[in-house]
């Protein structure tokens, strides 16, 4: 007999209409923060108008609220210190593709045999 873990599975588009939110919300992010690093106030705005709940945002007080505010006053200088500050916040840092060449570090788990642990056989 066959055990099935879990509950109903979803349906119609809740799910992926969640993923496709997230992913605009990623996408824009990074342009802002493509923009704001390139100096591209115009572009900044326009980036951070695409996100999802930009006006909500904006009232806060977290680094994204910050960015918001700095580019509706159009203060580049602000904006650019607040994705900075957002960047350390997140423990975000980018590589240059040299540094990406460099040899796996050993804390890196090694892949182990083929199919171990990725199989939970619940018949019974």
């Amino acid at each position: 007999m066959g055990m099935r873990i879990g509950g109903p599975v979803a349906s119609g588009g809740t799910q992926s209409v969640g993923v496709a939110n997230w992913q605009q919300q990623q996408q824009s992010i990074k342009d802002m923060m493509a923009a704001l690093q390139a100096g591209d106030l115009g572009s900044a705005q326009k980036a951070y108008a695409k996100l999802p709940g930009a006006a909500q945002a904006a009232s806060g007080s977290s680094p994204l609220a910050q960015i918001g505010k700095a580019l509706q006053s159009g203060d580049l200088a602000a904006a650019q210190k607040a994705a900075q500050a957002m960047q350390t916040a997140r423990g975000a840092h980018h590589h240059h593709p040299s540094e990406q060449a460099t040899a796996p570090s050993a804390a890196a788990p090694a892949p182990g045999p083929a199919g171990t642990g990725t199989v939970v056989n619940l018949t019974a």
